[in-house]
């Protein structure tokens, strides 16, 4: 059966908001009270939202990239937000089939290089059982407008197990998005929610998963140390075999001095105890 992850306005305002901290920039992972948050998995993602204007229709792009700044579109350097951006607002009025040009509105929600812009705030969301819902950030970008309004964008990390926080719709409108447009209260206040596991909780403590990344250098050194030895063995022994008719230990190529090896190490251990015992006690003197 498919967990209840619908919020309404009504649970929101009963939920308890446990503050975090204040980060210079918001850079996709967060950790605290024994939860940790990793959206790193995300990716920059949008969710279009259409309002009626006749004759024209006025379609709002709201854009996010959780782990960092939306990258620019090269091929239109001028309706975009600025470089850095990381909650993105872009409205374009459309005729029928046909955009205008150039868009109606480009507003910026934080920005990660800008120091007066890059100071998002989170709080984890719990309700009244203590149980985690997700992670809630509140970007600052700068003013906009005539009346000069301080912008702000609330994004709602909601937690959905049966969402990666990809999913969106196909170029037909069918399919459910990950993200979703909630509200642009006072032209000031945008409010979005993004539906995924990631935003469930996960203890510090838990085991990463395993690494599906290839061996080392090290390890790739010993398995190809071994494999030669095991070659020169094997070849070695084959040859003594058919050439000597060899057997047993006579088998082994160098077996003289395989079975004087022992001696060999117990001799040269003897002889560094006996250089390390002479270098002391007289000092370098000897008697007379």
């Amino acid at each position: 059966m498919r967990p209840t992850t619908s919020l309404s306005l009504s649970l929101l305002s009963t939920l308890l908001l446990l503050p975090i901290s204040t980060l210079a920039a918001f850079t996709g992972e967060a950790e605290a009270d024994g939860v940790k948050f990793d959206f790193t998995q995300l990716k920059t993602h949008s969710v279009v939202v259409e309002h009626k204007q006749d004759p024209s229709v006025l379609k709002s792009t709201y854009t996010i990239n959780p782990a960092g700044k939306i990258e620019l579109n090269k091929d239109d350097k001028e309706d975009q937000c600025p470089d850095g951006t990381q909650v993105c607002m872009i409205s374009r009025l459309w005729h029928g089939e046909k955009p205008d040009e150039h868009a109606a509105q480009i507003i910026s929600f934080g920005n990660v290089e800008s120091p007066k812009d890059s100071e998002p705030e989170y709080t984890i969301m719990r309700d009244e059982e203590k149980k985690v819902l997700g992670l809630n950030i509140t970007f600052h970008g700068p003013e906009y407008g005539d009346k000069k309004l301080k912008q702000n964008a609330i994004v709602k990390f909601l937690c959905d197990q049966e969402m990666t926080g990809l999913e969106e719709p196909d170029k037909d409108g069918k399919g459910t998005n990950a993200l979703k447009f909630v509200d642009y209260e006072g032209d000031q206040t945008l409010t979005l929610e993004w539906r995924t596991k990631y935003a469930c909780e996960k203890p510090l403590g838990e085991a990463p998963a395993p690494s599906q990344g290839s061996w080392g250098f090290f390890t790739w050194f010993i398995v190809i140390v071994f494999l030669v030895v095991a070659a020169y063995l094997i070849f070695g022994s084959w040859l003594n075999y058919n050439k000597y008719d060899a057997r047993g230990w006579d088998l082994l190529p160098h077996s003289d001095t395989l079975r004087d090896l022992p001696y060999l190490i117990k001799d040269f251990l003897r002889r560094a105890v006996n250089t390390f015992q002479g270098s002391g006690g007289r000092g370098g003197y000897s008697a007379i």
